[in-house]
């Protein structure tokens, strides 16, 4: 990665600088809690010697500004893959063996910014934001694929690009209904995907009684075909599969879209229950790390730091997942940040972390508040 990033680098001051000296700042920002370029170079100079040890540099502010504009964000994604597929068992088995086929959620997260500094952001005529185009693995809970586009771009544009970035065509993808699109039901059916969403209110079906393929009290599962006429010219007579679905814990019935009929109703009703892991992922990142406020204003500076966020979420859940002690992800991050330039043994405190001071005897026979006069 380093050899590639000399070839690959902007030919100025910024070359004095590694990639890794680059990766090491941001990462800093985001354990660091850093708002400004100028506050991660206080926090990296007054932290020189301890960088000398990752064989890092402090970098200037105006420096790291011009890498993160023109170093491509492709180093940084590489790294995150790179981490994922070494220490990819750790996360591996959030999804019952059951599922033959890998399961992916996809979904997008809008992040505001200022329009007047971000201009390529344009999402309503005094608002700037752009759009996070994600795709989950289910069985890790782990990204693997994220996409920007400016707000205004609707999510079912965005969503063949996403799937087609997984690679692999025999998955299942589970979607919200904010992806309804026949062209888009029709797509992935022909190219031998499997996907799960919720039906729209008012589709227009053929009727499900006629096609039951199993119904008692708790759910009911059926055959259809779309009538509209919109939906015939795309989907024509293809049929699709309904699962209605009691939610006993709050009364209420849901309607589940799918082209898979291998599964079971329970099984499709579960799927859709897991897509809500991409939900907390969102909340994850922009809660606890530097995703709403950035330091760049270019799409390539953005982008840098949202993958080495992903890099950052990918080596605490690592931290998670090698420990004995019983983590969430928030309070391990902040623990790190609190500890950031202390020396630990990390692989000790993570196992039995020094949350109390222990308790010492008091000093005897030792003056104190009294004025010693000769």
């Amino acid at each position: 990665m380093l050899e590639e990033d000399k070839r690959l680098s902007p030919r100025c001051n910024a070359r004095k600088f590694t990639l890794w000296d680059q990766i090491v700042s941001l990462l800093f920002c985001h354990l660091a809690g850093c708002d400004s370029l100028r506050e991660i170079e206080d926090g990296l100079i007054s932290a020189v010697g301890k960088l000398q040890h990752l064989s890092a540099k402090a970098m200037g502010r105006t420096t790291l500004a011009y890498a993160n504009e023109h170093r491509p964000y492709e180093m940084t994604k590489r790294l995150y893959f790179r981490l994922l597929q070494t220490y990819g068992n750790l996360f591996k088995g959030h999804l019952d063996q059951d599922f033959k086929r890998p399961v992916y959620a996809l979904d997008s997260t809008t992040i505001s910014v200022c329009l007047s500094r971000f201009q390529w952001a344009y999402y309503r005529r005094a608002k700037g934001g752009f759009k996070l185009h994600t795709v989950l693995d289910e069985d890790i809970q782990l990204p693997v694929v994220m996409d920007m586009t400016h707000g205004k771009r609707a999510d079912v544009k965005a969503a063949k690009g996403a799937i087609e970035a997984i690679g692999a065509k025999e998955i299942t993808v589970v979607m919200d209904r904010g992806y309804n699109d026949y062209s888009l039901f029709m797509w992935l059916t022909q190219r031998g995907t499997k996907f799960v969403t919720r039906i729209k209110d008012n589709a227009k079906t053929t009727k499900l009684k006629d096609d039951v393929i199993e119904e008692n009290q708790s759910y009911g599962d059926y055959g259809f075909r779309f009538t509209q006429e919109q939906a015939k010219e795309v989907c024509g007579d293809t049929r699709f599969r309904l699962v209605q679905w009691y939610d006993s814990d709050n009364d209420r019935w849901f309607e589940f879209l799918s082209n898979d009929f291998d599964l079971k109703a329970e099984q499709i009703a579960d799927l859709y229950r897991k897509r809500w892991q991409i939900e907390l992922f969102f909340k994850k990142l922009k809660q606890n790390l530097k995703i709403k406020s950035f330091i760049g204003t270019t799409e390539n500076a953005v982008m840098n730091q949202i993958w080495t966020a992903a890099v950052t979420t990918l080596l605490i859940e690592i931290l998670r997942r090698i420990a004995r002690y019983h983590w969430s992800f928030s309070r391990l991050l902040k623990f790190v940040r609190l500890k950031l330039l202390t020396h630990k043994k990390l692989d000790v405190w993570i196992d039995r972390p020094d949350f109390r001071i222990p308790k010492q005897a008091p000093p005897k026979n030792i003056p104190q508040m009294e004025l010693v006069f000769n």
